[in-house]
């Protein structure tokens, strides 16, 4: 399995990951069916969606898994300048890995690589919003050394001599 930048060819790919992971989250939180919610909102969802995408690809943080030639995962990022009192901040807006090739490591691969290259860009601190229920998704981050607050907020300080990625 590979760990790359996201290509030009893999983004119908990525984004039927996308939004396969996005439903199967919807299926579980949300009272409407996917079918009902309309067109142009589910156009717009995601950060592969095509208002969105330009940002993910253009900053250098974003990653896809990809196995025999199928784009298996995916996690995008962003570097966000002056926000929560920090110069840098290494946004993570979305990462997914498909239901097939979960448990093997792949989420913690994605993310452990864009931690690294925010750092080297040069962010101080890794954001990263997780929903309070996605019990896997927390502990992957704890994992990386991410602690939570009580917004489900996972920040991990990358000023941390101590951390090894």
């Amino acid at each position: 399995m590979e760990i790359r930048p996201p290509k030009i060819r893999d983004i119908e790919k990525v984004r039927e990951l996308e939004l396969s992971c996005i439903k199967e989250y919807f299926a579980e939180t949300i009272e409407n069916r996917w079918e009902d919610l309309p067109k142009e909102w589910k156009d717009n969802l995601g950060a592969s969606s095509r208002n969105h995408l330009k940002a993910y690809l253009d900053g250098g943080l974003s990653f896809v898994a990809e196995e025999d030639g199928e784009i298996i995962g995916f996690i995008f990022a962003q570097m966000l300048h002056h926000i929560c009192d920090e110069d840098n901040l290494l946004w993570i807006e979305n990462m997914g890995v498909h239901p097939y090739f979960r448990r093997n490591e792949i989420g913690y691969r994605l993310l452990r690589e864009c931690v690294r290259a925010g750092r080297e860009q040069g962010a101080a601190v890794a954001h990263s919003m997780i929903q309070e229920d996605n019990a896997p998704s927390i502990l992957l981050h704890k994992k990386l050394g991410f602690f939570m607050d009580r917004r489900q907020v996972a920040l991990l300080d990358l000023r941390d001599p101590k951390l090894r990625l």
